[in-house]
């Protein structure tokens, strides 16, 4: 053979090298770019699957701004287009994002990639829908995930077991916070304007006040005369000691009450129904207790 030709099998030999190499590394870019895809309905359970799923998954958030009402959120196609193309999708359930039922109703939705809080915990149409503030909610969501992501990637099972142990840890130590303040206040007797955050005064065991006036609030509804004139009369014998607040949604009503409870010294405490842009459920969760454990400070 002559050296042309060997050199000219050289070269050859040589670009379908860079050919083949160039393949490889497209298809393993391939293979690194199908990460699990979640859409989640609220932000509170987008970052914990972004917690538990980590580099291995795309999370999209569709309720993710604090100044935005979430009773009164409508779908768009960029939205409907997202969530039907979506691995797994979380909802709350409850009717508080029924917009997603509204979508699964209109295109084809495979079994098993609806996420529903409300069937993770089993509760009936009625209760109180504000389930993130259930720290039993995000310990069975934490666990759901990681099975259904171990089941979608397998390769990175033990990466969202390690996610879901060091996640379930964190809320182990909140739940530690929560049964602190109830040793130390025992039937604390508090209201709200919205049952926003009652699953969790509950779980500290806090006697709840003026329930029926939180539900007309939160369904849109006007309270009875008789319904604020007992609330205020609470406030003057100082029979409640806490006023839980919706920060994301006021009325002349709520804000009313808020007035009231300021004139006759009322701790008032703001909690969100949308968590708050660049924390974590945790450090949000975190920073309420805070602000419950300064104010009970104060009472006798």
């Amino acid at each position: 053979m002559k050296n042309g030709d060997i050199i000219k099998g050289n070269f050859f030999f040589s670009i379908l090298l860079s050919i083949f190499a160039l393949l490889f590394y497209a298809c393993h870019d391939d293979v690194k770019a199908k990460v699990v895809h979640i859409v989640a309905a609220e932000n509170m359970y987008g970052d914990i699957a972004q917690q538990i799923g980590g580099d291995n998954v795309k999370v999209d958030v569709i309720l993710n701004n604090p100044d935005q009402d979430p009773h009164l959120f409508e779908l768009t196609p960029h939205i409907s287009r997202m969530t039907s193309q979506a691995d797994l999708i979380i909802m709350n359930g409850l009717g508080y994002d029924d917009w997603i039922n509204r979508l699964i109703s209109r295109v084809e939705i495979k079994n098993g990639k609806v996420i529903s809080i409300q069937d993770l915990l089993n509760r009936s149409d009625g209760s109180n829908p504000h389930l993130w503030y259930d720290l039993q909610s995000v310990k069975k969501l934490a666990g759901y995930l990681e099975q259904k992501l171990s089941v979608q990637d397998p390769e990175h099972k033990n990466s969202f077991l390690h996610n879901r142990d060091h996640f379930l840890h964190e809320i182990d130590s909140i739940d530690q916070r929560i049964h602190k303040i109830h040793v130390q206040h025992p039937d604390l007797s508090v209201a709200a304007t919205e049952p926003v955050f009652g699953l969790m005064a509950k779980h500290m065991g806090f006697r709840v006040l003026e329930e029926s006036y939180q539900w007309v609030i939160m369904n849109g509804g006007e309270p009875t005369p008789q319904q604020t004139a007992q609330f205020i009369q609470d406030f003057k014998t100082h029979k409640i000691k806490i006023l839980f607040y919706n920060n994301q949604v006021s009325n002349g009503a709520t804000e009313h009450l808020k007035k009231m409870a300021s004139i006759y010294k009322i701790p008032v405490i703001g909690v969100e129904e949308i968590m708050p842009v660049s924390l974590s459920y945790q450090t949000w969760i975190n920073q309420t207790l805070d602000k419950i454990e300064a104010v009970t400070q104060s009472i006798p």
